[in-house]
């Protein structure tokens, strides 16, 4: 069997290598803006842009025909939830600055969905979703480090303009429910997905050493 990974995240990778989990990266080609505009709630933004990149990149790879054996196809999305409204990537400076003067000292919520596809006999076989939320509460940080923080580059291109495992973790004062899923990828429900199709991650682990 092969798992792919439907995207081109380093952080969604760094976490399937740290379970021992083997993969190759296949991103995902899909209209983000357009899918989440005609979307409201941010919980199911997220599940339904997860969703379409795992059949995107299901349906490249069959159509090239590059499935020859059993295939699980994992993709992920993530949307930050704040008072109400979602928020993805910052991608300006600007929106940035806004976005953490309005965050800092209070909390949102992250929504990370989740799909896994089973490919079997070039065919999609099996779908399985979950959508893992968890709450973030951000320090009451100054303008200064705002700035510098934002100088970095790293807020501009990850949902709500902050991450765990980079400069942002200086700014976060905590997080209930599963960091993993705030990181991206939540290994939990991964596990319990690919187990509903009949897949254990413990030989997969084997198969990785």
């Amino acid at each position: 069997m092969e798992i792919i990974l439907g995207s081109a995240s380093s952080a969604r990778a760094d976490i399937l290598r740290r379970a021992g989990l083997p993969f190759r990266q296949r991103p995902a080609d899909i209209d983000e803006e357009a899918l989440a505009a005609t979307i409201a709630l941010p919980r199911e933004q997220a599940q339904a842009l997860a969703t379409a990149k795992a059949h995107a990149v299901a349906d490249l790879l069959l159509t090239e025909h590059q499935i020859t054996r059993p295939t699980y196809i994992i993709a992920a999305d993530s949307v930050f939830e704040f008072e109400g409204k979602p928020y993805g990537k910052p991608l300006q400076p600007d929106v940035a600055r806004a976005r953490w003067q309005a965050q800092r000292g209070k909390t949102g919520t992250l929504h990370s969905g989740h799909c896994v596809i089973a490919i079997k006999d070039h065919q999609k076989r099996e779908v399985a979703e979950e959508t893992v939320s968890a709450n973030v509460s951000f320090a009451t940080v100054s303008d200064a480090v705002i700035e510098d923080y934002i100088a970095t580059g790293e807020p501009l291109y990850v949902a709500g303009g902050f991450t765990l495992e980079g400069h942002g973790a200086t700014m976060i004062d905590r997080v209930e429910g599963d960091p993993n899923a705030v990181l991206g990828l939540s290994l939990r429900a991964i596990r319990e997905l690919l187990e509903s199709m009949g897949v254990t991650l413990t030989k997969l682990w084997q198969v990785a050493k």
